[in-house]
């Protein structure tokens, strides 16, 4: 075998291995996408838990019975409200702004899926259909950054504050209706 055999068989074995090489890395890569996608899924998934656990956490403050009257007379803007009460209105108002501050940003940075952010909104404007939510936000703006202030200020605008509504009056129509569909 001459030299020049040689050489042309190191080239293709070179060639064979440069193959491989480009082969596995190949694999490598497509392994280390999967990883990286699995990641943000992970990481998608803590953002939504800590954010249900905040948000269970406030609703379950508000079951404790001073509390939940405090929240009630607040909401509603009663002028009766003791000053423990607003406090504790005050304390909750303060909770529920923080989280949804943190939700804000995690949607803006594309943490957060549109679904929940719509749920988000819809929650919001639900609680700013209460004159005594929507006082607390404005004494307590001036505590968030521009771009929450901003988006909160346009929910607010956007939503009417609504009548006082007997929610025991409610709640007791709502079961009739229930029981009624039942019986038929």
């Amino acid at each position: 075998m001459s030299l020049s055999e040689l050489a042309e068989i190191g080239t293709l074995i070179s060639g064979i291995s440069i193959l491989t090489s480009l082969v596995f890395l190949y694999f490598q890569l497509r392994q280390i996408s999967h990883q990286v996608k699995q990641g943000e899924k992970n990481q998608q998934s803590a953002i939504r838990q800590g954010r249900a656990t905040r948000t269970v956490g406030i609703v379950l403050t508000g079951t404790e019975p001073s509390l939940a009257d405090a929240f009630a007379k607040g909401s509603s803007g009663d002028e009766d409200i003791s000053l423990t009460q607003l406090s504790q209105f005050n304390a909750v108002c303060r909770a529920i702004f923080v989280n949804s501050e943190d939700t804000f940003s995690e949607h803006r940075e594309g943490l957060l899926d549109e679904a929940s952010f719509v749920g988000f909104v819809a929650g919001m404007k639900g609680s700013f259909h209460y004159p005594g939510f929507r006082a607390q936000w404005k004494s307590l703006r001036r505590n968030y950054g521009i771009e929450f202030v901003e988006f909160m200020d346009k929910l607010m605008a956007e939503t009417p504050v609504t009548p006082r509504v007997d929610v025991l009056a409610r709640w007791g129509a709502a079961i009739a209706a229930e029981k009624a569909a039942a019986s038929h």
